[in-house]
């Protein structure tokens, strides 16, 4: 007979099948291992039918598979313009110049509205529709506690609001930090006042704050200073060692006689918080200027998105015939992919000290490749250092990326290659880390009973 479980309503606007499999991955894995833990997920997310302005549906429906069948997912709308009402706008505008005037007329004002109305994000449009349904969960399915991760940090708010509509304890999860990032510092000051004050009111109203890197915890320690410390939790990201022994046991990749440099994951491209190859292909360039024999031997390969201004760049700098775009892989292909590499590339978002790229677990863990992380000093350079897991450089260092690049490109041509170890890792298995969140919600729910 099956032990009862607690039940906790899990709050996430990012979730599969939409966004890259980076966004929702962390989510996805607690509900793997929680149900074994003695809790009960329903997640709370949007409709999945529809592709929408800013949600599409994007290498992530294969985590879907790894969801416990006991886990209910509710849907609701999402209250964002799906693709096909846009198409449609889009065809009316055809008609005549009178609809096209109407219908430009109407876009713009619909992007100023989203843009600067819409705090802290457009996807607080999905407040009225999550906060409706979460509510009748919360008092149809008995839950026990509410969890809600973020970003979009929109989604903290609909966590605070049921907090105080049901009178259940709250448990925010930052995946990644909201102030004092480079995203927060491109707002103008009167946006960045009010995200402030509505990050504190949901720091304020929830019981417990997740973060997950100990320099995000710091930072909200420091801005937080009368709540109590025990309420911010470190609970990082990391990687499933099952996933990764399963792969294992399949035939690997073969292994090229071409140098390889394989990034893993999305690159975007922002003027205020953006991750940019630049100052990697620029490295390369320098290099292949220096020993061109050298272009016969370099492959550098981006599984994941290489968006296209990203293209014309190393087109530009006449690395087109060594760049290789795959696009997005199936998870084992990837991890295939890492292992038959000669170094990896993790690039980190431009002056965000408090983030750490979710792949760097899985490059660490497969063991072997050296990792060339290109980061400001913080929290993802603190963590290739600590566990001396390859290099660290600022991303606008082109001679520090060349002399990482040749230093592991010439051991990888002696008996004695470059290699790291994944002792230690361990302590970021997935399964290990819903163990720490079992914990948490336990002791949140305990706090109320």
């Amino acid at each position: 007979m099956e032990t009862q479980k607690n039940k906790v309503l899990m709050i996430a606007r990012a979730f599969p099948p939409f966004y890259p499999v980076g966004y929702s991955i962390r989510i996805v894995k607690f509900l793997k291992y929680l149900p074994a833990l003695g809790w009960l997920p329903y997640v709370l997310t949007i409709d999945e039918q529809k592709e929408y302005w800013t949600t599409r549906k994007v290498g992530s429906a294969t985590l879907m598979a790894e969801i416990p069948p006991q886990v209910k997912i509710d849907r609701t709308p999402s209250g964002e313009p799906s693709l096909a009402r846009l198409e449609k706008e889009r065809l009316f505008g055809q008609r005549n110049p009178l609809s096209r005037a109407i219908v430009e007329v109407f876009s713009a004002a619909r992007r100023w509205a989203f843009r600067s109305l819409l705090q802290p994000d457009l996807n607080i449009i999905w407040l009225p529709f999550a906060a409706r349904r979460g509510r009748q969960i919360v008092k149809t399915e008995g839950i026990d506690v509410i969890f809600a991760t973020c970003p979009p940090h929109s989604a903290t708010l609909i966590g605070a609001s049921l907090r105080l509509i049901t009178r259940k304890p709250l448990v925010l999860d930052f995946r990644d930090d909201w102030i004092d990032t480079p995203w927060f510092r491109s707002k103008p000051r009167m946006v960045r006042w009010i995200h402030r004050r509505l990050e504190r009111w949901a720091v304020k109203t929830a019981d417990t704050v997740i973060l997950v890197t100990e320099w995000s915890r710091r930072a909200f320690l420091e801005r937080y200073p009368a709540e109590p410390r025990d309420k911010f939790v470190f609970i990082p990201n990391g990687c499933d060692l099952e996933d990764l022994a399963s792969v294992k046991t399949m035939p690997g990749a073969a292994r090229s006689p071409r140098f390889t440099i394989v990034h893993a994951g999305s690159l975007n491209e922002s003027t205020s918080w953006g991750r940019s190859p630049a100052g990697f292909f620029q490295a390369v360039r320098n290099i292949l200027q220096q020993e061109p024999e050298l272009a016969d031997m370099l492959t550098l390969v981006f599984a994941g998105d290489l968006p296209e201004g990203y293209r014309r760049v190393a087109d530009q700098m006449g690395l087109s015939g060594i760049v290789k775009g795959l696009g997005h892989l199936p998870h084992e292909e990837v991890i295939r992919l890492i292992e038959s590499a000669d170094l990896l590339l993790a690039i980190n978002y431009e002056g965000w000290s408090t983030i750490i790229p979710g792949k760097i677990y899985e490059y660490w863990a497969v063991g072997g490749p050296p990792i060339l992380l290109l980061s400001c000093p913080g929290a993802a350079a603190s963590l290739v250092e600590k566990h001396a897991l390859g290099f660290t450089v600022d991303p606008s260092d082109v001679s520090g990326i060349e002399h990482a690049i040749l230093t592991v490109y010439r051991r990888s041509r002696t008996p004695a290659p470059l290699r790291v170890s994944n002792a230690g890792i361990e302590a970021y298995d997935r399964r290990e880390l819903a163990r720490d969140l079992s914990l948490v919600l336990a002791k949140a729910h305990q706090r109320w009973e």
